[in-house]
């Protein structure tokens, strides 16, 4: 966990699970808990349900990273699907060029934009799924504000489902499911970015620990390297 404003590290756990939580953050006086005023997680439900629980003045905000990837992930996947009937060499071409379909298309350059209009010659699906990427990136993303975010999101998962694209149904069921907490993140200017980048700072202690058993002792080195 970490603090949203100087981004130190509050605390660690050993366990995500609800029962563990649960019990760590009933051990906090409910008047400390109540000076959280913004509540910052990925879409993990577990998350969702600490929240109502110990937080409940609290704005939820889901980080952007975590939904964006939602619909990359979709697209992904009709990548994948339409990629296994194709030639060997065709194959071979789409896999590697796999990260052209997921980068937005005002950040490709004009070659790159070649390749990728190529790509989608082969298949009215993927069209149709790179084209509602694009809608999320151009349209949704750029709304200035939580009202704007709702309307934009709300046309974009209409068009979304109207696709009848098997592999955006989980990406649907996600924003529908996170929506209030989604549209939230569009107030506001708080991520989960320095907590990734923490994240990545303890895999890396732990690489040069070979690993630590004893989870006390791997905590003291997280916050002693950390702070």
């Amino acid at each position: 966990m970490l603090d949203g404003i100087n981004h130190s590290i509050t605390d660690i756990l050993p366990s995500r699970e609800l029962n563990s939580l649960f019990e760590y953050f009933k051990s906090i006086y409910t008047k400390e808990r109540s000076k959280v005023k913004i509540f910052v997680s990925d879409m993990f439900t577990t998350f969702k349900s600490v929240k109502k629980r110990f937080f409940k003045d609290s704005i939820h905000i889901i980080d952007k990273y975590h939904f964006i990837r939602q619909v990359t992930w979709a697209v992904e996947n009709v990548r994948k699907r339409i990629q296994k009937d194709l030639p060997t060499k065709l194959r071979k071409y789409f896999k590697r060029s796999k990260s052209l379909i997921s980068k937005p298309a005002s950040q490709l350059s004009s070659e790159q934009a070649e390749e990728v209009a190529l790509m989608l010659e082969f298949s009215e699906e993927l069209k149709m799924a790179y084209k509602l990427k694009e809608l999320f990136y151009q349209y949704v993303l750029t709304q200035p504000n939580k009202t704007r975010a709702e309307k934009a999101l709300n046309e974009w998962l209409k068009r979304a489902k109207e696709s009848n694209l098997f592999e955006f149904r989980f990406c649907i069921t996600a924003f529908t499911n996170w929506f209030d907490e989604i549209c939230n993140s569009f107030d506001y200017p708080w991520t989960n970015g320095p907590l990734e980048g923490t994240h990545t700072k303890i895999k890396t202690l732990k690489r040069n620990c070979f690993g630590m058993k004893n989870f006390e002792l791997f905590r003291k080195r997280i916050l002693l390297s950390c702070s």
